[in-house]
């Protein structure tokens, strides 16, 4: 499911670029868009033990909407898309992750204890 929601995204940001300019550049410029929060939730992920599901989430969100802004109405240029949105990603998926409350799960009523 999340391969085809962003094959559409990425198809979606295509048509968008259609009148861009040089092939290359507006490919890259496409794909910064996405790897920036790409990017920013593995960080998360990796470099923390704090984040959540949800942080994660809101982060990744956050960040692509971001780095979609960047790439429709700034000049600023693509090459600065994934550090950006990585960064932005990984601070409001951290803070999220605090602020939001975990999920919680019910703990099984059985637990098999190992014996010999």
């Amino acid at each position: 499911m999340a391969t085809l929601i962003w094959g559409v995204l990425l198809f979606g940001l295509a048509l968008l670029a259609r009148n861009g300019g040089k092939v290359l550049e507006m490919g890259l410029s496409i794909a910064s868009v996405a790897y920036g929060s790409l990017l920013g939730v593995f960080l998360l992920g990796v470099l923390t033990k704090r984040a959540s599901e949800r942080g994660a989430m809101l982060g990744m969100v956050i960040g692509f909407v971001f780095n979609l802004y960047l790439w429709l109405f700034t000049g600023v240029a693509f090459t600065w898309y994934v550090v950006m949105g990585s960064t932005i990603t990984f601070l409001v998926g951290y803070s999220a992750s605090w602020l939001i409350p975990r999920k919680k799960f019910p703990q099984p009523a059985f637990q098999s204890v190992q014996g010999g």
